[in-house]
C-alpha cells in the first residue's frame, strides 16, 4: 500500500514547517509531514503551505499541483485545537483571528488555483483536512479513507468553507454531517458529492506517475479508468432517511425525530439499519454542544445563496464570537484532553 510515491535521487526538497515541497516532471508536490500529531495544521503550517502553493502556481514546469500526506494514518485531522484552547483561555483573541484568518485565506486560494489541485486524502481527515481537499479541482479518496465534520463535539461549527460544501451535497447530507459531525468513508464521499473520485491505494502510485509524466491529461485519460464506481443501496436507503431526520428545525425536533426512528425504525423493524442508524446518530446528536448545533443550523440557513468567498467571510465573523463561548474550550478539553463527555454550558 503506497500513500507517498518514493522520493526520487537527485529531486530537491524543500522541507518547511512539516510540509515538504518538491516536483517530480510535471508535478508539484506538496506533503503534510507532522504525523505524531496526525498532521493537524499549526498558523506555522498554514502560512508555509500556502507559500509552497504560490511557488508551484508561478513554477513553469508544474501543471498540477498534487496535495498528499506522508503518513498512511491520516490526510489532516484539522487545525491543531490543542493550541487553539490554550489561545481562548488566555483570551489571545487576536492571535485566534489570525489563525482563522490565515486559514480561510488558504481555502479560498485552493478553490481558485490557477492550476489543477489535486488532493490525495488517504486515512483521518476532519475539518481543516477537508478545507485542504475539498476546494480543489480532484479529490481522491481510498479504502482507508474517513472524513468528517466534528466540529460540533468541541462546540465551534463546521468551517473551513463548510458552511458552503456542505449546503451542496446530495442527499442534503451536509445538514447531518455538520450537525453530528458523522463519519462517511471514501465510497460514501463519492456517493454524497464530497470527494470525486474513489480509487483503491494501491493505485495510487500509477497515479502520480501518469500526473508526473502526462501532467493535466492524466486527470482526463487516466484517473477516470482507475476509479471505481460505488453504488451501494442500503447507504443510500440510509441517506433518504437521514434527509428526513435530518431537516427537522431545532435540536428538540431532531431529538425527538431520531428516539422515534430509533424505536421504529422508520416504518420498519426495531434492530433493522434504519433504526440502528438512528440509535447510533442519536446518541451522537446527544453528546454535542446544543449551542454549537444551533449556530450550526442558523449559519448553514444563512450561507444557503452565498458563494465560498463569502461563507468564508460569515464563518470568520461567526468564529470571533464562538471561540469565547464556553462550550469552546470545555468540549476541546474533553474531547481533546480529558478524553471524556463534556459539561456543556448550553
Amino acid at each position: 500500500m503506497c500513500f507517498q510515491a518514493p522520493f526520487h535521487h537527485g529531486v530537491k526538497l524543500q522541507s518547511m514547517s512539516h510540509i515538504v515541497k518538491h516536483k517530480e516532471g510535471k508535478a508539484g508536490y506538496i506533503t503534510l509531514d507532522r504525523p505524531e500529531a496526525l498532521n493537524s495544521l499549526t498558523n506555522e503550517i498554514i502560512v508555509d503551505f500556502h507559500a509552497a502553493l504560490r511557488s508551484h502556481e508561478t513554477d513553469d514546469d508544474v501543471e498540477v499541483i498534487v496535495v498528499r500526506s506522508g503518513s498512511e494514518r491520516a490526510f489532516c485531522a484539522g487545525g491543531d485545537m490543542k493550541s487553539t484552547r490554550l489561545l481562548a483561555l488566555d483570551e489571545k483573541w487576536d492571535e485566534l483571528q489570525q489563525f482563522f484568518r490565515q486559514e480561510y485565506a488558504l481555502n479560498l486560494h485552493i478553490a481558485q488555483c490557477s492550476k489543477p489541485y489535486v488532493s490525495l486524502v488517504n486515512g483521518i481527515a476532519m475539518g481543516g483536512g477537508l478545507g485542504l481537499s475539498v476546494h480543489g479541482e480532484v479529490m481522491v479518496v481510498s479504502e482507508t479513507t474517513r472524513l468528517a465534520m466534528p466540529e460540533t463535539a468541541i462546540g465551534f461549527f463546521p468551517d473551513v468553507g463548510g458552511t458552503y460544501f456542505l449546503n451542496r451535497l446530495s442527499y442534503d447530507a451536509g445538514r447531518w454531517l455538520a450537525i453530528c459531525g458523522a463519519p462517511v468513508t471514501g465510497p460514501e464521499a463519492v456517493t454524497v458529492g464530497l470527494a470525486t473520485h474513489y480509487v483503491h491505494s494501491s493505485r495510487w502510485s500509477a497515479l502520480t506517475d501518469a500526473i508526473e509524466q502526462q501532467g493535466g491529461i492524466a486527470l482526463s485519460s487516466v484517473l477516470p479508468g482507475m476509479a471505481e464506481i460505488s453504488d451501494d443501496p442500503e447507504f443510500k436507503a440510509l441517506l433518504e432517511h437521514r434527509r428526513h431526520w435530518f431537516s427537522a428545525a431545532t435540536h428538540h425536533e431532531l431529538v425527538a425525530v431520531l428516539k422515534n426512528a430509533s424505536s421504529k425504525g422508520s416504518g420498519s423493524s426495531v434492530g433493522s439499519p434504519a433504526s440502528v442508524d438512528a440509535s447510533q446518530l442519536l446518541e451522537r446528536v446527544l453528546s454535542m454542544s446544543p449551542h454549537a448545533m444551533d449556530l450550526t443550523r442558523q449559519l448553514l440557513a444563512e450561507a444557503q445563496n452565498h458563494d465560498l468567498a463569502a461563507c468564508l467571510q460569515l464563518e470568520l465573523k461567526a468564529a470571533e464570537q464562538a471561540v469565547r463561548h464556553p462550550d469552546f474550550v470545555e468540549g476541546i478539553r474533553a474531547v481533546l484532553v480529558d478524553k471524556e463527555p463534556a459539561k456543556w454550558s448550553s
